[in-house]
């Protein structure tokens, strides 16, 4: 492949590009949040058509007004924004690459971009600027954005910057951008992958100090890294995972403890400094990282330990919660344990089915799983950014539910901290916790057990018992069991197909007496449980929803080829994934995947059956959601227009593993309602299907037209 490095010398030889020096600027008019749809009047009136007039200086909106502000000396512009607008004149039509620091997102004449919301330093992503007037919108500031242009020629370039470059391991992964508005070289027009891997001379640590471990990611093919801290005897020794806070370096929280006698200290990235909150993908990448380390250092399966600080403290709170046997004892710092104990959430958002489609981040719902784990609770008692509240609040939840949480909190410290009694920064290198951590060695499952799983897809084995389907999906399951001699007693709440590990003469399931099986896979049916079989091609923890476990498996988006709308939404999530995952998803044209079929991959499809060929393909034949150009039909119900969305996610055709996922739309406006979702936000949940139309950009979730679950043979009643 011909790639070039972006240097500055290119925007010197193509001509210079000023930014604009004045905007339009609009205050908040709309209540925002971590929910599936957030109220959007701005888009709705200037960006749902493409031929929408530009705002005006003066021009009313929901109570505000849009008012003209110029950028300061170093361009930014600040202030309490929901969107900033200005025109740009250009002399013909060109490519140029734009970064926009402190904003997620860039609207040029339509087209969305990504931004560079968290002040990250990408490169920088391509963008047609044509000759005459360009319209641009900057949405999502957090606190004041800078709008940076840089010209380029036109081909396929590296970037360097964000390079994934491990110090023990011999491949780097590049992110490489097209300037050109054809496809070129595996790129969408104007389309950035981090995808191009070169070999890599590493740079060994010296002695003791810690380093950084690249591996290859499962849920998309992409190059992924970790850092660890080998401890001084690594025969026999066992790991502990440490989760990092927001916008800290997997490096840096490796390096802010002392070497442990015994204990690999690993620590995974989350995808990025400021990833997924150790949710979804975040908790996906702990696994991954968990399993390579394991590999890797020949550690003691048997003992690991879960530990992380803010950020990674929630995320201590939210992996224990959901895998409690996974862990021998945990310790969150001045870690919140929930969203809705630390930021909140709109009311529509804690609302069926939305909450069930993100039940694995209601800590406080699932607390009971807690209860026999070994926890230590840190605590700095002058935090003045996570506030002490939450993590209070689930170390009662957690004595109410019969746990015995160990809990410091240090005298005048803050949100990181450190002094004089651990080797390493005190706030994660604790003595308190390694001292837990000692006094907790490997111990066998017990002969009773309580259990809930609100998803089975996160979490669906608990020692002996495994919960495989839950009678109502987006509902919690709960198990209380027993074994004693000869007989295995089960205790079930919404729980329809289960696996009991256990030997026994007899199973008393529910009350009910059972002989006991050859195979112990028990299903609930009108009359009680029976024994049977797993059946094909039903929902299992293996594959299921909701919707947004549908990109795993080297997922692929699959857009129509003549369907301009439809790649422009697929450029604009591929951009959204390398951003928020240091992702790669390849990107193609119906035509293109029906060539070469992408066999056992999970695949997400936009558009509809109409203008993508691909729905025909992968889609199963009795799938209970259609969508063609004008209509949607999902069950029994129908809805009719050019300006409709929806989501579901289904089995692949033809496949036993992989699950097709689809962005759905009636037609141009249905698709560009798709901005309007968040499908890589976390604490933000879709259920199996969800149908929508432009009311929700002035009401929000509440105004989806339909949304909720299929149930085990994924049948919509």
């Amino acid at each position: 492949m011909r790639t070039a490095v972006l240097l500055l010398a290119l925007a010197a030889a193509a001509g210079a590009v000023e930014p604009p020096r004045e905007w339009l600027l609009l205050a908040p008019i709309d209540a925002r949040g971590r929910q599936p749809f957030n109220p959007d009047r701005v888009f709705l009136r200037h960006l749902l058509d493409r031929d929408a007039p530009p705002p005006r200086e003066g021009e009313e909106l929901g109570g505000a007004t849009w008012s003209r502000a110029a950028a300061d000396g170093e361009g930014a512009v600040g202030g309490d924004i929901a969107y900033a607008y200005a025109a740009l004149e250009s002399d013909r039509d060109r490519i140029v690459l734009v970064r926009v620091p402190g904003a997620a997102t860039l609207f040029v004449n339509g087209d969305a971009f990504v931004g560079d919301v968290y002040g990250m330093g990408h490169g920088g992503v391509p963008v047609l600027l044509r000759r005459g007037t360009n319209h641009l919108y900057v949405r999502g500031v957090r606190g004041r954005f800078r709008l940076q242009l840089e010209a380029v020629e036109e081909g396929v370039h590296r970037s360097d910057r964000d390079v994934t470059r491990p110090t023990l391991g011999s491949t780097a992964a590049f992110v490489t951008v097209n300037a050109s508005r054809e496809p070129r070289e595996g790129h969408l027009p104007l389309g950035v992958r981090k995808s191009v891997r070169e070999p890599s001379e590493p740079v060994p640590p010296r002695p003791g100090e810690a380093q950084r471990i690249a591996f290859e990611s499962s849920i998309d093919g992409s190059l992924q890294e970790y850092s660890v801290l080998a401890p001084e005897h690594e025969e026999g020794a066992g790991i502990v995972l440490s989760l990092h806070g927001a916008g800290v370096d997997a490096y840096d929280q490796a390096r802010s403890y002392s070497r442990k006698k015994d204990l690999w200290i690993v620590a995974p990235t989350n995808r990025r400094p400021f990833g997924f909150d150790w949710q979804d993908w975040g908790r996906a990448d702990a696994y991954e990282v968990l399993a390579h380390a394991l590999t890797w250092t020949g550690a003691d399966p048997r003992r690991v330990y879960l530990t992380g600080h803010s950020m990674g403290g929630h995320g201590t709170w939210h992996l224990a919660a959901n895998d409690p046997d996974r862990f021998l004892a945990i310790a969150p710092s001045a870690g919140w344990c929930s969203f809705d104990t630390y930021t909140g959430r709109p009311p529509a958002a804690r609302e069926e089915p939305w909450r069930g489609a993100d039940g694995a981040s209601l800590t406080l719902d699932i607390v009971d799983n807690l209860a026999a784990l070994p926890t230590f609770i840190l605590l700095g008692e002058k935090d003045d950014n996570v506030p002490l509240a939450g993590a209070r609040r689930g170390g009662a939840a957690l004595r109410v539910s019969g746990g015995a949480p160990e809990v410091h909190a240090q005298a005048g410290a803050g949100h990181w901290w450190d002094g004089g009694a651990a080797p390493g920064a005190d706030c994660v290198d604790w003595p308190g916790i390694f001292d837990l951590f000692g006094r907790t060695p490997p111990r066998p499952a017990p002969d009773a057990l309580s259990f809930v799983t609100v998803d089975p897809g996160v979490d669906a084995v608990h020692h002996w018992v495994a919960v495989l389907q839950p009678l109502a999906y987006g509902r919690p399951a709960r198990v209380r069991a027993r074994r004693a001699g000869d007989t295995g007693e089960v205790e079930t709440v919404n729980v329809r197909r289960m696996r009991v590990d256990a030997e026994a003469e007899l199973f008393v399931l529910d009350g009910r007496p059972l002989p006991a099986p050859a195979l112990t896979t028990f299903l609930k049916t009108d009359a009680g449980w029976t024994v049977a079989s797993p059946a094909a091609g039903e929902k299992s923890p293996e594959r299921c929803g909701p919707f947004k476990r549908a990109f795993a498996n080297r997922f692929v988006f699959v857009y129509g080829a003549g369907d301009a709308e439809g790649m422009a939404r697929a450029r604009y999530e591929q951009q959204v994934w390398w951003y928020r995952a240091n992702g790669d998803v390849e990107a193609v044209d119906d035509a293109t995947f029906l060539r070469d079929g992408y066999a056992g991959r999970n695949v997400i499809l936009f558009g509809n059956a109409s203008v993508n060929r691909a729905f025909a393909r992968v889609l199963p034949a009795d799938c209970p959601v259609h969508v063609r150009e004008g209509a949607i039909r999902a069950g029994r119900r129908s809805w009719a227009g050019d300006d409709l969305g929806c989501l579901f996610v289904v089995p692949r055709a033809g496949d036993p593993a992989a699950l097709v996922g689809v962005f759905g739309a009636t037609g141009a406006r249905g698709a560009r309602l798709g901005y309007a979702l968040l499908p890589f936000v976390s604490g933000v949940g879709y259920p199996d299907y969800v149908v929508f139309g432009p009311s929700v950009l002035e009401r929000g979730t509440e105004a989806a037209a339909a949304a909720g679950w299929f149930d085990h043979a994924w049948r919509l009643d």
